[in-house]
Formats: C-alpha cells, sequence, structure tokens
C-alpha cells in the first residue's frame, strides 16, 4: 500500500509532466511553416499525364505540347544534312584524284557531210574543276582546237551522274559514270547522242596546258 507522500509526489507530478510535455509540442507546431502537412494528392489525370509524358518532362503551364511540326522540321533537316553529305561523299568517291578521259564523238549537229567528228579529252580535277580539248579530226591542226574549262557538279549519284558547267554556267556536257573508268556521254551543248558513246579513262594526265595561263576558277 503506497504511502501518504509517494501518493503526494505523483499527483503533484502528474500535472506538471502533462503541462511540460504541452508546451513542447506546442513549440515544435510553431516551427512548422503553414501549409506544412497540406501535400498536393495526384489524381487520376496527373498520373495518365505523367505516364504518358514520363515523369522528368517539363511542362510549360498554359500551353499544350502536341509535338506536331518540330519532328516534321527536324526530319527534313536531317535529310538535306544527309544528301550533302552524301553529294560530297560521291564527289569525293568519283574524283579522289584527277582524271582524264577520252573518245571519239560523232558529228552531233546533223550538218551535213561537212561536219567533222571529234576526239575529245576530258580531265577533271578533285577540287570540281574540268578542263577538255576538241580535236576535229576533218581538221586536226592545233589552231583548230577547241580548248574550254568550267566546273563539274554531281546531279545525280544511282548512277553517279555530272554535268560540265562552262564559267557562264551555261551547261556543256552531261555524263554519267558507267564506272570509276568509263564516262557515258548523255548530253553535250544540249544534243542527244542517238547512240551510246563513251570517253575512257587515260593512264596519262592531260593537264590541257593550252588553258594553264588563265585564271583558275574556284569551283564549290
Amino acid at each position: 500500500m503506497p504511502f501518504p507522500a509517494q501518493l503526494t509526489r505523483r499527483s503533484f507530478c502528474n500535472p506538471l509532466g502533462a503541462a511540460v510535455l504541452a508546451l513542447v509540442l506546442a513549440g515544435c507546431a510553431q516551427q512548422k511553416p503553414s501549409g506544412y502537412y497540406d501535400t498536393p494528392h495526384d489524381n487520376t489525370a496527373t498520373d495518365a499525364q505523367i505516364h504518358a509524358q514520363g515523369r522528368d518532362v517539363a511542362r510549360a503551364p498554359s500551353q499544350i505540347q502536341l509535338g506536331f511540326g518540330n519532328e516534321e522540321q527536324k526530319a527534313n533537316r536531317r535529310k538535306s544534312q544527309q544528301q550533302a553529305a552524301e553529294g560530297t561523299a560521291v564527289k569525293a568517291r568519283a574524283v579522289a584524284e584527277a582524271k582524264t578521259f577520252l573518245g571519239t564523238v560523232p558529228c552531233l549537229l546533223n550538218a551535213g557531210p561537212g561536219c567533222s567528228a571529234t576526239r575529245v579529252t576530258l580531265t577533271l580535277a578533285p577540287e570540281g574543276q574540268w578542263r577538255a580539248r576538241t580535236v576535229l579530226l576533218d581538221h586536226p591542226e592545233p589552231k583548230n582546237n577547241i580548248v574550254q574549262q568550267g566546273c563539274w557538279n554531281v546531279v545525280a549519284t544511282q548512277p553517279l551522274r555530272i554535268v560540265l558547267q562552262l564559267p557562264n554556267e551555261a551547261t556543256k556536257a552531261n555524263l554519267t559514270f558507267v564506272n570509276d573508268n568509263v564516262l557515258r556521254i548523255n548530253t553535250i551543248d544540249d544534243i542527244k547522242p542517238t547512240l551510246d558513246h563513251h570517253l575512257t579513262r587515260q593512264q596519262d594526265i592531260d593537264p590541257i596546258d593550252e588553258i594553264s595561263s588563265q585564271t583558275p576558277l574556284q569551283c564549290q
């Protein structure tokens, strides 16, 4: 049976302990910021949106991001860059070094018996320049030779086809690479041969020295 003194101490300590505990809890509650326990709760629409877009996707407020148009623009830009790279690579592969081609071309003007066949020497340079010498077989004197230069460009890749342009940007010829050593003549001076005619690669490079004194062309 508890003594009177113990009963007095218990009855004194219990109210005091309750008062201290209340003060501590009140102090802790004052240290929490306003709205600390008001945490937002996801709803079904939010969960579906996060699942569809990914939790790391930033969404601009008050703006609907459908993504239409952007992907198409990126695809078109990638396609253009790829085509440009392919054209450069094909051009480099076709003429990684200077090459000279030679062939005989019949008269294409249908000008009667006075129209001479020609022997065409064509030299292509990797930087995009070309030089050509045309010799009239009926009048092969050097003074009758036709010497020209210009820039060549790739216009198709399957098969590889190039055009020879004069300094005034007029088209001199359209040629197809049958392989790295044979060119087929598609047109010369906008005239298409009725039969296939080819220029064949030569072992030696002909620099067409007759026009070496002219200002070099800057071809892209």
